[in-house]
């Protein structure tokens, strides 16, 4: 028998690619083998995505739907697929089509013929919003200097894992999922393919800037406290300066040397007192705000919620 694929499709309010997001990947599965399901994670869509899904599965029991009780988030539909895809390999792609369906041969070959456990997708080239690709760049470097992790060139959620892979992430606990940084913490045999993310043709994108601040502070906590290290860092820097600002000012006074053209007595130190305190009162915010994202994070992994509540399953058996 032929190694089933499994292909994750997290889905919300994109009901303009439905149809052709369904057609075009079951196109390039069928070209690997017959033995797949298309698993369309339904995440709490308010425009009538599942309605297209669901006459979709009428027609085609390969395809799969997981419609959960609410909007739960990218991350969290992701892990509902994998815990129901019951494939040999399983591949995730999102339901824009931003990222190539083409690509699932090459991947699967990588899988089969080069025993990769986890084949993932780097993007080489973005298209789209100018602001937004910045703030790409500047993520990508952050989480490069500030993560744990080898792998510098996973951060696409796109990819191919083998089944093993999917079962020990569906057994890790965490509630605050940064998918692809599990998926290269967990290790294993890894390759990347390059591709070009194209524009996406219908519909809006679901990530706004806020959510994709989240999922840029998860990606960066989730996986180092190197952050912190930098806060104890810093401290110690700025002790030392100050020390060295104390010495400064006192031999300034006994010596009553000129600095930048000043004598100390010319100068109140209205100025230097309000400067001094708007560098340390933003530092400690800065501090406070960077220790108050760890603590929520511990705060929501201590509830032990579950990750999303299925409100129900479509074609499964």
């Amino acid at each position: 028998m032929t190694d089933k694929i499994s292909v994750i499709i997290p889905c919300f309010n994109e009901s303009e690619n439905i149809n052709n997001t369904y057609e075009r990947i079951k196109e390039n599965v069928k070209k690997i083998t017959e033995n797949f399901e298309l698993i369309f994670v339904e995440d709490g869509s308010t425009d009538n995505s599942f309605s297209k899904l669901f006459s979709l599965s009428n027609k085609d029991k390969n395809l799969k739907i997981i419609k959960l009780s609410r909007n739960f988030g990218h991350q969290n539909a992701i892990f509902a697929g994998l815990e129901n895809a019951s494939g040999d390999c399983i591949i995730i792609i999102d339901a824009d089509l931003q990222d190539p369906p083409e690509l699932f041969n090459a991947m699967f070959k990588k899988w089969k013929d080069e025993n990769y456990q986890v084949v993932y997708g780097v993007r080489k080239k973005r298209k789209g919003n100018f602001f937004k690709l910045i703030l790409y760049s500047i993520y990508h470097r952050l989480f490069r200097i500030f993560s744990n992790l080898n792998n510098s060139n996973d951060l696409a959620d796109f990819c191919l894992i083998d089944k093993k892979i999917k079962n020990y992430l569906i057994n890790l606990k965490e509630k605050n999922i940064y998918f692809r940084g599990l998926r290269s913490w967990i290790g294993f045999k890894q390759t990347g393919i390059e591709y070009e993310r194209e524009n996406r043709s219908l519909g809006k994108s679901k990530y706004s800037i806020f959510k994709l601040y989240t999922l840029a502070i998860n990606g960066i906590t989730n996986f180092s406290t190197k952050p912190l290290s930098l806060i104890l860092f810093l401290g110690f820097f700025i002790f030392l300066l100050s020390m060295f600002l104390i010495v400064f000012y006192i031999l300034q006074k006994i010596f009553n040397f000129e600095f930048l053209g000043v004598l100390p007595d010319q100068v109140p130190g209205f100025y230097t007192l309000v400067i001094i305190l708007i560098l340390f009162g933003s530092f400690n915010l800065i501090c406070l705000g960077l220790i108050g994202e760890y603590v929520g994070r511990l705060y929501e992994e201590a509830k032990s919620r579950p990750k999303y509540f299925v409100d129900e399953k479509i074609n499964f058996k």
